[in-house]
């Protein structure tokens, strides 16, 4: 089974249902790099991965948006979100705790926690979506 990736057009909308959901401010300041972090978990580099594994990928998308302020506002929750859609996109559901997800978040945000971490606690904290044909 191939990744599934957001896309920009994508990232964007979960930003701007975040904001419609939370409240804030809409408007970019890195449009460019709002584009450049929507290819990043599936760059190549002499025919590998830069950025092997699902859940690594997810920490990537998560990780960048939660450490840079691209959008005006919400880029935590749309870190969040956009991760978490990415996983349901490739069959996978984060489970846990609401301040379980607010600290980690934080600790992200803060640049506390490494990718490579982030992608371990994705790992531990996700169920298979189950589908009933």
């Amino acid at each position: 089974m191939s990744i599934v990736y957001l896309t920009p057009e994508e990232i964007r909308l979960i930003h701007q249902i975040m904001l419609e959901r939370y409240g804030g401010l809409s408007g970019e300041h890195e449009s460019g790099m709002i584009d450049f972090l929507a290819e990043k978990p599936s760059q190549v580099l002499w025919g590998q991965e830069l950025y092997p594994g699902l859940f690594l990928k997810a920490a990537i998308i998560m990780h960048g948006f939660a450490t840079n302020q691209y959008f005006c506002d919400g880029n935590k929750r749309t870190a969040y979100a956009c991760m978490a859609n990415f996983l349901e996109l490739n069959g996978y559901m984060i489970h846990l705790e609401d301040d379980e997800l607010y600290n980690m978040t934080m600790k992200v945000a803060n640049k506390e926690v490494s990718v490579e971490e982030l992608a371990e606690w994705v790992a531990g904290n996700v169920v298979p979506i189950i589908y009933n044909d």
